[in-house]
Formats: C-alpha cells, sequence, structure tokens
C-alpha cells in the first residue's frame, strides 16, 4: 500500500500497474530506435518513473520518491523490459502501439498523483495539476530522451486533456458521488483511456495558438 499520510492508504497496484506499461512505452521506443540494452533500460527506467520522480521530489517533498523506497518498482521495469525484448518487435508496437499503451496508463497516474497530493495538504486545484503532471510526466521525458517533440508541446490528438478530464472525473466520482477510492480509480481509468482512444480514433485534435484567430474571435464577440 501507498501511505504517505497518517489516515491513508491506496492500493499500490495502481502506480505499479501505470509504471509498468509506460516502461514498455519507452522499451518499444528504445527498439524502433535501435538503442542498446543499457539505453533501452535506462529510457524504460526514465519513462516509467519519470512522473512519479516528478511528482515526489517538486510537489510533494515527504521524504525519498516511492521510486527508491520500494523495490517493486525496478522489478516491473525489469519486467516492462523484457516483454518488450520478447515482443517489441510484434507489428501492433508502433507509433500507434505506444499511444495504446499509454493510454492505458495515464489515468492510473493521474489517480495516484491526485490522492497523494490530496494526503499531503494541497489543495484541489494543486492536485489536480499533479494528477495530469503525473500522467504526462513519463511521456514528456521519453519523448525528450529520444528526441521527439513531446505531445504535451504540441497541436495534436487529445492527451493532457485526456489526463485532465479523468483527474475531473476522479473528483467528481470521490467527492461529489462519494464513491470509493478504488473504484473511483478504476472507473477513472477507463474514462481517461476511453477520450485518448476516441480522440486517436476520431482525431480530436487541438489547435496551435494563432493571434490572429483570437483577434478575430474577440472582434466577432464585440460584435
Amino acid at each position: 500500500m501507498i501511505s504517505p499520510a497518517d489516515g491513508f492508504t491506496l492500493p499500490i497496484y495502481f502506480d505499479l500497474g501505470a509504471v509498468f506499461v509506460f516502461a514498455l512505452s519507452g522499451v518499444v521506443v528504445a527498439i524502433r530506435k535501435g538503442y542498446d540494452l543499457v539505453g533501452m533500460f535506462f529510457l524504460a527506467l526514465a519513462t516509467g518513473a519519470g512522473g512519479g520522480l516528478i511528482r515526489d521530489g517538486l510537489f510533494l517533498q515527504q521524504g525519498p520518491p516511492l521510486f527508491a523506497t520500494n523495490p517493486e518498482y525496478l522489478a516491473v521495469i525489469a519486467a516492462a523490459a523484457l516483454v518488450g525484448l520478447l515482443f517489441g518487435d510484434h507489428p501492433f508496437f508502433n507509433r500507434r502501439g505506444v499511444a495504446i499503451i499509454d493510454a492505458a496508463g495515464i489515468g492510473g497516474f493521474a489517480v495516484v498523483g491526485i490522492e497523494l497530493s490530496l494526503a499531503a495538504g494541497l489543495s484541489v486545484p494543486t492536485a489536480l495539476l499533479v494528477g495530469v503532471i503525473n500522467g504526462v510526466g513519463g511521456s514528456v521525458i521519453r519523448d525528450v530522451l529520444a528526441g521527439d517533440p513531446p505531445l504535451i508541446l504540441r497541436p495534436g490528438q487529445f492527451y493532457a486533456l485526456a489526463v485532465l478530464g479523468g483527474c475531473f472525473s476522479y473528483m467528481a466520482l470521490t467527492q461529489w458521488l462519494g464513491l470509493a477510492v478504488v473504484l473511483a480509480g478504476w472507473l477513472t481509468i477507463l474514462i481517461t483511456f476511453a477520450i485518448r482512444m476516441l480522440s486517436i480514433e476520431l482525431n480530436w485534435s487541438t489547435r496551435p495558438v494563432s493571434r490572429e484567430g483570437w483577434v478575430r474571435f474577440l472582434r466577432r464577440k464585440k460584435e
């Protein structure tokens, strides 16, 4: 169990599951780019643990990060590396496959980030922010290390917005509907995955920021 504060526990499999799928995405990217074994494991480690390290080191600051105090994290990253070595050349593991793997993990990270933040006494808006950062942090680190533009920084199919939607869903399920943390967590993972996959299938996309577009929008409002 994850227990960063008295009176609060969260099943660790939420975090470990998200770490596994994100580490697997790092392995797949490393194989696709021709990394050696050391580079592959390092990218898997950075991808799987990156969001949690940002969460624990930058926002929570309650001692060593969970990744550094629990050997199960290294175990699941090693397992992801093994799975990637065995099946990483399968046709599924292309760019679309990596996106699907990401979609399976971002909801779990969002839930963990929110709950740990609330347990640490952070405000609800800050907890939502931490949930989003926890959800996208690993993929940002993976893309930067692999030399790819991070998804969160460029226009495209919903990614950070899918995580944000999941975070708001989790708060609504727990704070307004009073659902148990575990049930709300699983529903949030499904909701986040659905939003992300629908954005891929239906090409729901953000647009580049355009000063001219905002000027036209404001002029229409005045009229």
